[in-house]
C-alpha cells in the first residue's frame, strides 16, 4: 500500500476527534462552509478505513495491529486489533456515517446549533471506530461510553423542546443499566484473566487444559450474563428496549446514524466479538436465543400497530436487532474445545444488510416529514404522485426490511432461518418466523399509507431535493443488491476463524432457493400478505383490539419504568431527612460507622 498502516490507523483515530475539538472553532465561516468541511472530514475517515480491506480481506491475512501508550503511568494501552469483524463495522461506521453527513447539508439547512451537530456527528463515528477495533476491554468500555454520551446529546440536539431533552435523559439513563452490566463484565474477566486483552482472553480460554478451563469458566460464566445485560442496553432488547422509539425525537439524519450505524451495534458486536468466548457457558446462546426471538416478536407487534412513521421504523429496528442476537445464540459448543461460531457471521450479514436499508428508510422518512410536516401516516397517504422518486426509493428498503426475494434483507434473513432449522430448535424458530409474518405486514401497511390513496394536504409537498436523493440512490443501491458481496464477505470471516466458510455467489444463491428456509421464507411472505390484506376484518375482535391499545402504550413498560422512578424518588425524599448538610454530623456519623466496623472485626477475630 502507498500510505502505511499505521499511519491510515493514527488517522483514523486522531481524525474525528480532532475535527470534534475544530468544527465549533469554525463558526464564523458560516453554517454551510462548516457543513461541507465536515462532508470533506468524514468522507477521508470513511476513505482511511477502506484503504485497509483489502489487506484485511486478502487471502491468508493476518490482524493490522498497533499500539499506542495512552497513561504510561498505570501501563494502560491502547491495542489496535483489525481483522475481518473489526474492519466490517468501522466501514459501517464511517461510510453510512459519511452518506449521512452528506445527506445533512440539504436536510440540516437553516437549523441552529449546526457547529454543534456537526461536531458531535464526527465524535460519534470516530468513537464507534474506536470501540470495534481496539482490543483492550478497558478502552472498548470507554469508547462505548462516549457513544453513549453521543446518543444523549444528539437525541436532545433539539434543547428547546421538552420531548428531545426528555427523550434523551431517557436514552441516557436506560442505557447506563446496560453500561454498568458491561463494566462488572469486563473486570470479572479481568479478575480470572489478569488481562484486558480480547484476543489475549479468547487464546488462554481456548489453549487452557481442563483444571485450569474450569477455574478459568468461574470467572467467564457470570461474566457472560452481565455482557449480556450491557449489550441489551446498547441494541435495545427487551426490557431496556423503551429508549429507543422515544428516540425519534432526535433530527431524522441522528436517527439514522444511531439505528444504521452507531449507537445499536455496538452491543451486536460486543456479543459477536466475545462470542468465542462466552459460547462455552452452558445456557448462553439459549438465552441469547430466546432474548433476541421476543425482542424481535413484540418489537414487531408493536411496529403493526403504530401511527408514528419514525417510531414504526424504531420499532423495526428493534426487532431486527432481535434478529442479530437470536442469530448471534446459534453458535455451537461442539465439546473438546471445539465450537461452531456460524451464528457470528450470520449476525454480521444480517448487520451489513440492515443498516443499509435501515439508513434508506430512514433517510427516507426524513424527506417525507421534512415535506409534508407531520410523522403520522394516516395524514401522508398520496405521497406516490408528488414524490415519485423517494416513493421508488423507499419501496427498495421496504421490500429489503421485508425479506422479499432477491432484495438485501431476503439473504441473511433466510441464514437465520436455515441456522434454526439445522439445529432443531423448533420453539425459537417459530418465534423468527412469526416475527417475519408480521414483518412484511407492518412493511405494506407503512407503503401503502404513505404513498397510496388520496392526500388531504393544504399545503403544496415538494420532492426530495438532488443532494439527498444521491444518497438515497446509492443506499438503494445496496440494499437490492448487497448481496453480491457475499463472496468477499465470507472469505473474510473465513480467514480469521469468525464462523463461516466462503460462500461463493453461485453456490451460495442455489443453496438458499433450494433449502427448506426458503420455504419458511415463502410462508411468512404469504401469511404476511393475508395478514395485511384482512387487516381490518381481523381488527375487530377482542384479542385484535386488546394488542392494539397496548402496543400502542408499549405493552406497559414505560408505565412500569416510571412507577419505579417514582418509588425510587419518593424513598429518596424520606432518604434526604438523614443528610443535614451539617458536617460536624457527618464526621460524627462517619466515626460512628468506623467504631461498628471495627468491633465487627474484633469480634471475628481479624485484630
Amino acid at each position: 500500500m502507498f500510505i502505511d498502516n499505521w499511519l491510515i490507523i493514527t488517522l483514523i483515530v486522531l481524525l474525528p476527534f480532532l475535527s470534534f475539538g475544530i468544527i465549533p472553532l469554525l463558526k464564523k465561516m458560516g453554517d454551510k462552509s462548516i457543513a461541507w468541511i465536515t462532508v470533506l472530514l468524514s468522507g477521508l475517515v470513511a476513505l482511511f478505513v477502506f484503504l485497509l480491506i483489502p489487506d484485511i480481506y486478502a487471502t491468508g491475512a493476518d490482524p493490522i495491529t498497533a499500539q499506542y501508550n495512552w497513561v504510561p503511568t498505570i501501563g494502560l494501552t491502547f491495542d489496535i486489533h483489525i481483522d475481518a469483524l473489526a474492519i466490517f463495522m468501522a466501514a459501517i461506521a464511517s461510510g453510512i456515517g459519511f452518506l449521512v453527513v452528506l445527506y445533512s447539508t440539504k436536510y440540516m439547512e437553516g437549523e441552529k446549533g449546526l457547529p454543534r451537530y456537526y461536531a458531535l456527528i464526527m465524535l460519534f463515528i470516530g468513537a464507534m471506530i474506536c470501540l470495534v477495533i481496539t482490543d483492550n476491554l478497558l478502552i472498548v468500555y470507554f469508547f462505548w461510553e462516549i457513544v453513549g454520551l453521543c446518543s444523549y446529546a444528539l437525541i436532545s440536539f433539539n434543547v428547546q423542546d421538552p420531548s428531545a431533552a426528555k427523550a434523551g435523559i431517557k436514552a441516557f439513563v436506560t442505557t447506563r443499566i446496560g453500561d454498568i452490566g458491561l463494566i462488572i463484565g469486563i473486570f470479572i474477566l479481568y479478575l480470572g484473566f489478569q488481562t484486558f486483552s480480547i484476543q489475549d482472553i479468547i487464546t488462554t480460554l481456548t489453549n487452557a487444559d481442563t483444571v485450569a478451563f474450569n477455574d478459568l469458566m468461574v470467572y467467564v460464566a457470570p461474566a457472560g450474563f452481565f455482557f449480556i445485560l450491557g449489550a441489551m442496553g446498547k441494541s435495545a432488547q427487551i426490557p431496556l428496549h423503551a429508549w429507543l422509539p422515544d428516540a425519534m425525537e432526535a433530527p431524522t439524519t441522528v436517527s439514522a446514524l444511531i439505528h444504521a450505524a452507531t449507537m445499536v451495534n455496538a452491543g451486536i458486536y460486543i456479543l459477536a466479538r466475545m462470542a468465542p468466548v462466552f459460547v462455552y457457558v452452558n445456557g448462553w446462546p439459549t438465552t441469547l436465543l430466546y432474548l433476541g426471538g421476543i425482542t424481535a416478536l413484540v418489537a414487531a407487534i408493536m411496529a403493526v400497530v403504530e401511527p408514528d412513521l419514525k417510531r414504526l421504523l424504531a420499532y423495526s429496528t428493534i426487532s431486527q436487532l432481535g434478529y442479530m442476537v437470536f442469530a448471534i445464540g446459534l453458535v455451537l459448543n461442539l465439546g473438546n474445545g471445539a465450537v461452531d461460531l456460524q451464528g457470528v457471521f450470520i449476525s454480521q450479514y444480517h448487520l451489513l444488510n440492515h443498516s443499509v436499508f435501515k439508513a434508506l428508510l430512514f433517510l427516507c422518512a426524513g424527506a417525507i416529514i421534512h415535506s409534508v410536516g407531520t410523522r403520522n401516516m394516516y395524514e401522508m397517504r398520496g405521497l406516490k404522485k408528488e414524490m415519485p422518486k423517494t416513493r421508488w426509493l423507499m419501496l427498495i428498503g421496504v421490500l429489503a426490511l421485508a425479506g422479499v426475494p432477491i432484495f438485501s434483507g431476503f439473504w441473511s434473513k433466510d441464514m437465520i432461518f436455515a441456522g434454526a432449522l439445522e439445529h432443531e430448535l423448533w420453539i425459537p424458530l417459530a418465534l423468527v418466523v412469526i416475527t417475519g409474518v408480521l414483518t412484511f405486514a407492518y412493511s405494506l401497511r407503512m407503503y401503502f399509507l404513505v404513498f397510496e390513496g388520496e392526500g388531504n394536504r393544504k399545503h403544496a409537498v415538494h420532492e426530495t431535493p438532488n443532494v439527498m436523493l444521491i444518497v438515497l440512490a446509492i443506499l438503494a443501491v445496496g440494499a437490492l443488491a448487497s448481496w453480491i458481496l457475499i463472496q468477499t464477505f465470507s472469505m473474510g470471516f473465513e480467514v480469521f476463524g469468525l464462523g463461516t466458510h466462503t460462500h461463493y455467489l453461485g453456490d451460495f444463491v442455489s443453496e438458499t432457493f433450494t433449502s427448506a428456509a426458503f420455504g419458511l421464507t415463502v410462508l411468512a411472505l404469504g401469511l404476511g400478505f393475508v395478514l395485511y390484506w384482512f387487516r381490518n376484518s381481523l381488527k375487530n375482535n377482542m384479542i385484535s383490539q386488546w394488542i392494539i391499545k397496548w402496543g400502542r402504550t408499549g405493552f406497559g413498560f414505560d408505565r412500569l419504568y416510571n412507577n419505579i422512578a417514582v418509588g425510587v424518588k419518593e424513598v429518596a425524599l424520606k432518604l434526604r431527612r438523614f443528610q443535614t448538610g451539617d458536617a460536624n454530623l457527618n464526621f460524627i456519623g462517619i466515626v460512628l460507622l468506623l467504631i461498628i466496623v471495627l468491633i465487627m472485626l474484633a469480634y471475628q477475630g481479624v485484630f
